[in-house]
């Protein structure tokens, strides 16, 4: 996990922008199914994978996209990769 987020929308701009930088991933969303309401801790989480060799420059890819502005307002978190 590179990134997790609440919002579906930055979720899936974010992995368009870092598969067009040459970053496979994944989105995996933590939501119960048929529960959509829980949008918030960690059954709310939709986390940003990919795999050991690319997490430092998808890292990178989201720090300078948050820098340039290119998320919402909406809280997520740059993670270390498991």
């Amino acid at each position: 996990m590179i990134y997790a987020t609440y919002d579906e929308m930055q979720a899936e701009r974010l992995r368009l922008h870092l598969q067009r930088y040459g970053v496979p991933c994944r989105l995996r969303s933590m939501r119960v199914g048929g529960f959509q309401g829980i949008t918030f801790g960690p059954l709310g989480e939709i986390r940003l994978m990919t795999s050991a060799p690319y997490a430092a420059k998808g890292r990178r890819l989201i720090e300078q996209a948050a820098l340039d502005g290119l998320l919402s307002n909406v809280p997520g978190k740059v993670e270390e990769a498991e």
